[in-house]
């Protein structure tokens, strides 16, 4: 065996190893510390504060710089990203899309206070991640489209704090936007805005957070999005969606109430098919799942391969008319 071809066998092996390992360079850095409250000065306060420290942890593709840790990288194994200190007793999960938020427990509040309790939560898009904690928004990865609303298209590869949104509640990643949802029950989107998945009324990018400005009336208690449409649910359980469609059906506004300029649909519509109010929702690929009050799971759009025959078999006859409408998801034990 030549000497190059031997060098270069050892070099693949070493690179193989760092990249594998759960114990690479990348794992035995100092991790940072991002978040810690107001009383706390130190990381080794934590208990004398009475603080509890959370981990955030990356792993998979990260060639957008969407895993956090400052470079290009490919992470096999769950890796730390940061430390967060927060109130042992008053911290929980904030909203995200598809799940319900409990009410508070008079256990977890600080004298009482409700408002003290700090809400921490996560999210991933296509190339960017984010990170909510007590109302600020850390949010890192590829920028391109503004999908990082900094006001520029620069990527970031460490979590940054968006200096521009306070009072985040939750965040939901796309794959060319982002949205959030503030504590006075107002949403907010930014990114690439070409298939009306931004809620608008227009298709072009948004570098800062913008409001959405939509029809419905009062505020906004949850919200989901996909790759490139939205959906929020108003208090009182009604359903809004918007964003691309192409005939697939995943906005759930029935025929004739599709996409007004290629293939999307800019203007927040309402869903007025559900018979009850909405809990939580979910959006898919091609398409969408809703939670009703009563229990019940809806669910609506296409899926992937099977788009192009549901697609045919809409314009070929009536009978298959909830694939493109609205379905109640019955299921049946194995």
């Amino acid at each position: 065996m030549s000497f190059l071809r031997l060098c270069h066998l050892r070099c693949t092996t070493f690179i193989t190893r760092l990249i594998a390992s759960p114990f690479s360079t990348a794992t035995s850095r100092k991790v940072p510390l991002l978040y810690k409250p107001d009383t706390a000065t130190d990381q080794n306060d934590a208990v004398a504060t009475k603080t509890t420290t959370l981990q955030l942890l990356s792993w998979g593709r990260g060639s957008s710089g969407q895993l956090g840790g400052g470079i290009e990288e490919i992470r096999l194994y769950p890796t730390p990203l940061a430390n967060l200190l927060v109130p042992s007793s008053s911290f929980a999960l904030s909203p995200t899309p598809g799940r319900i938020s409990l009410p508070r427990s008079s256990k977890n509040d600080v004298n009482g206070d409700s408002g003290s309790l700090t809400e921490v939560g996560i999210s991933c898009g296509l190339f960017h991640s984010s990170l909510v904690v007590d109302g600020k928004l850390w949010i890192w990865g590829k920028g391109d489209g503004g999908r990082l609303g900094f006001g520029h298209e620069n990527s970031a590869f460490v979590p940054t704090l968006n200096p521009h949104l306070d009072s985040v509640k939750s965040v939901a990643l796309g794959g060319l936007h982002s949205a959030v949802l503030t504590s006075q029950g107002d949403v907010f989107t930014w990114g690439y805005g070409g298939f009306g998945a931004l809620g608008h009324s227009v298709y072009h990018r948004e570098l800062f957070p913008r409001l959405v400005e939509g029809s419905w009336s009062g505020k906004i208690g949850h919200i989901a999005t996909s790759g490139t449409h939205t959906a929020a649910i108003t208090e009182s359980g009604k359903l809004y969606t918007w964003g691309r469609d192409e005939g697939d059906g995943r906005l759930g506004l029935g025929p004739g109430r599709g996409p007004n300029e290629g293939g999307g649909l800019s203007i927040p519509s309402q869903v007025k098919a559900l018979p009850v109010p909405v809990a939580a929702v979910s959006c898919g690929g091609f398409f969408t799942v809703a939670l009703t009050v009563d229990g019940k799971i809806w669910n609506w759009g296409g899926e992937g391969i099977s788009y192009f025959i549901i697609f045919v078999l809409l314009n070929t006859t009536q009978h298959c008319n909830y694939f493109y409408y609205i379905e109640k998801v019955i299921t049946t034990p194995p």
